[in-house]
């Protein structure tokens, strides 16, 4: 070959890989095909299972009954990935495996380059701000101090006859100790050496919340007589002392939290209204009725800005406790919220749901940033759901779920550990303040105890 020929083949293959590189990847030649081969049997306009139709670059946009699938240049955060790549619930296809490699890698380059409808579209840019899920990143949060129980008071309450279901359960940040409840009664735990550190009373009844406060220096339980009474009581850590009582519910209360700052508590439960009282004077400030169903879940975030409830119906709102007025309304659970976490910053929110959905909440927008199914059950015709889930200090979350494992999830809730073995459903788990175990409660009334480095059992409380 001369020189002149050369020159013009190797010019010939600088110009195709330019060509390739500047390739537009766009709906109608490159994803649609894909669709057609693989999704447009269930998601047309005809069948759009999930209300989700994949016929036309419109309908793609305005995504299924969820909401959006696709976020324009981020792949990571578009549901259409996470289900293609069977990282999340539903995988598509359904009961088949993923589609080839090379035709999910155009997907994501087609989300990448903005969700081009054709090679003469404008890229599309997301409105929505970049989340981070690195735990690493995570910090903030209440500087705590190591309050331990110290000479608590004797108890005059005759023995419980059988073991009493783990109603609630709670475990300091920034001390080696956990809360129990149990009939008429909290028993308190040391997380290192697991011997009890005595018992404070609850003549009100059953708890059905502990939490401890964001500085770990008091408890809170929440709880009452089904059908009869409710009231919340603030504990002081260190000596038992009842310091703070509000609330004259009618029924039990089934969630509640206090403030960072321990100025306000906040109450919910059959009624459907959300309540905030001062601490200061135990006066109701705000009667909130929005909730159309059972308020079964609530926490405040960690400045004490904001609040969130969740109901038996799968409402969800996010308040502002200091004028009780709505900052959000959050839609994706359609099934009773069983619990709420935030996470130390307050950036993001986790809810959780009978419906099996864990739910990371961008709490600065007000949207899902990521939606993930967990917890699923093995039988075809058994229940799952997610009973109850919590962040640490470092970002990472716990979970507990009717599929009877306890696990603990990334902060961006994929699985790292699983614990399982349970004789009944684990109602509850929390990390301990160190992050090294996790606690698990069940309806048969036992706590384990399971060392998180290891994925084992370490020892039991109860």
């Amino acid at each position: 070959m001369n020189l002149m020929k050369y020159i013009m083949v190797l010019s010939a293959m600088v110009a195709g890989l330019v060509s390739a590189a500047d390739k537009k990847i766009t709906y109608e030649e490159h994803v649609k095909p894909v669709f057609k081969e693989h999704c447009l049997n269930c998601h047309n306009p005809d069948k759009s299972k999930g209300d989700l139709n994949l016929a036309s670059y419109q309908a793609l946009l305005v995504g299924s009954s969820s909401g959006e699938i696709v976020q324009p240049g981020n792949p990571s955060r578009s549901v259409l990935m996470s289900v293609i790549t069977h990282a999340d619930e539903p995988e598509m296809p359904p009961k088949k495996p993923k589609i080839p490699g090379e035709q999910i890698a155009t997907i994501e380059a087609w989300i990448k380059g903005g969700l081009l409808e054709t090679s003469g579209s404008v890229a599309r840019k997301s409105d929505k701000r970049a989340v981070d899920f690195n735990a690493i990143s995570v910090v903030g949060g209440v500087k705590g101090v190591e309050a331990l129980p110290v000479d608590l008071p004797d108890m005059d309450i005759t023995p419980a006859p059988h073991p009493h279901p783990v109603t609630a359960m709670a475990s300091s940040r920034w001390a080696p100790v956990a809360a129990v409840a149990g009939h008429e009664r909290i028993v308190l735990y040391h997380t290192d050496t697991l011997e009890s550190l005595g018992e404070l009373p609850f003549p009100e009844r059953i708890a059905f919340v502990l939490k401890f406060s964001r500085n770990g220096e008091l408890l809170l339980a929440a709880g009452g007589r089904g059908g009869h009474s409710g009231k919340v009581v603030v504990f002081d850590v260190k000596t038992g002392r009842r310091m703070i009582e509000v609330g004259d519910e009618y029924d039990t209360v089934l969630a509640a939290d206090i403030s960072a700052d321990h100025k306000y508590i906040a109450l919910g439960g059959p009624s459907k209204f959300v309540k905030i009282y001062s601490t200061e004077d135990g006066k109701q400030l705000f009667k909130i009725k929005k909730h159309t169903d059972w308020v079964t879940a609530m926490e405040f975030s960690p400045d004490g800005q904001m609040l969130a409830s969740g109901d038996r119906s799968g409402g969800l709102h996010v308040w502002d406790p200091r004028v009780g007025g709505i900052i959000f309304t959050l839609d994706e659970h359609k099934e009773r919220v069983t619990d709420l976490s935030w996470r130390a910053d307050g950036e993001l929110l986790a809810s959780c749901g009978e419906d099996g959905k864990l739910v990371l909440w961008d709490t600065i927008e007000g949207w899902a940033a990521r939606n993930v199914s967990i917890h699923k059950p093995k039988a075809k015709r058994a229940r799952g759901g997610v009973l109850s889930v919590e962040y640490n200090q470092a970002g990472q979350l716990v979970t507990a779920g009717r599929d009877k494992q306890v696990l603990v999830l990334d902060g961006r809730g994929s699985v790292l550990k699983k614990f399982g073995g349970f004789d009944d459903l684990p109602t509850q788990a929390v990390f301990t303040h160190d992050n090294l175990r996790v606690l698990s409660g069940d309806y048969t009334g036992a706590v384990k105890v399971w060392d998180v480095k290891k994925a084992e059992l370490a020892g039991t409380l109860q």
